[in-house]
């Protein structure tokens, strides 16, 4: 009987990709093999554990076989489940690719299916959220005129708004900054997005924000009180539309009463 192998990989998109080429290429057997993303894993002393270091080469093929060899709706899932702050995002990805590569396409339409319904599961959490913060990401102009946004979302988001601000504003220079996992991404005009992880605070002069931006902040949070009905209000809706979470990183909840 074989002994279990886990393969440790950084928590990222590409560190999964790249487990995932390793658990193939050695022809250990799937069933004897787990993928597990992080810097930690609960010892097993029947396991070897494996460390796989990332590598772009190796997720790159992993990718595009998924695109052509599934399809493009596949690749969209398992890389919005790797961003999930879920324990066992990981090996769920590697059991439903392993059935992807096995019956092709069809794989997204078998919703209920033991390898598939855990990646759709994380799909859409993690989907819902980055529906949520398209409309939550706060720009403020720093005295730079430079754009800069905190956020502090449960999943890994910094990769998927990097592209669609940087889709939605090509001609700014602007960051987002991830408190939680210390992770910026930066743009700057024209250029594709660069992300930077282990950013602290202290990197940035986040309170020097320009005199504009101080005053549109001022008008902004006006605008937001004097326009709600006290009569209409409604917290536990407001909430569910607007989760409260999100609410330290919007300048127009900053004040009380609001």
């Amino acid at each position: 009987m074989k002994h279990q192998r886990i393969y440790l990989c950084e928590d990222s998109f590409e560190g999964i990709l790249t487990a995932i080429h390793e658990a193939y290429v050695s022809r250990y057997g799937h069933q004897f093999q787990i993928i597990e993303a992080g810097e930690y894993t609960e010892g097993n002393l029947f396991a070897e554990t494996i460390p796989v270091a990332t590598d772009m080469d190796k997720a790159i093929r992993v990718a595009e076989a998924v695109r052509r060899k599934i399809s493009q709706e596949a690749y969209q899932m398992i890389r919005y489940a790797s961003m999930a702050a879920v324990p066992g995002k990981a090996d769920a990805v590697y059991r439903f690719l392993i059935l992807g590569f096995s019956i092709g396409r069809k794989v997204t339409d078998h919703m209920s299916h033991t390898y598939v319904n855990p990646v759709l599961h994380l799909y859409r959490q993690v989907w819902r959220e980055t529906d949520h913060m398209y409309g939550f990401v706060r720009f403020r102009e720093l005295k730079s005129g430079v754009l800069f946004a905190k956020i502090e979302p449960k999943h890994h988001q910094v990769p998927l708004l990097a592209e669609h601000f940087a889709d939605r504003f090509p001609e700014e220079n602007f960051m987002i900054w991830d408190a939680k996992r210390r992770e910026v991404c930066i743009h700057e005009r024209n250029k594709p997005p660069v992300l930077i992880s282990h950013v602290t605070a202290e990197a940035w002069k986040l309170e020097e924000i320009s005199e504009d931006e101080a005053m549109f902040e001022k008008l902004w949070q006006n605008f937001y009180k004097t326009t709600g009905i006290l009569e209409r209000r409604n917290e536990a809706c407001r909430m569910r539309m607007m989760p409260k979470m999100y609410w330290k990183n919007m300048p127009e909840l900053w004040q009380k009463n609001c």
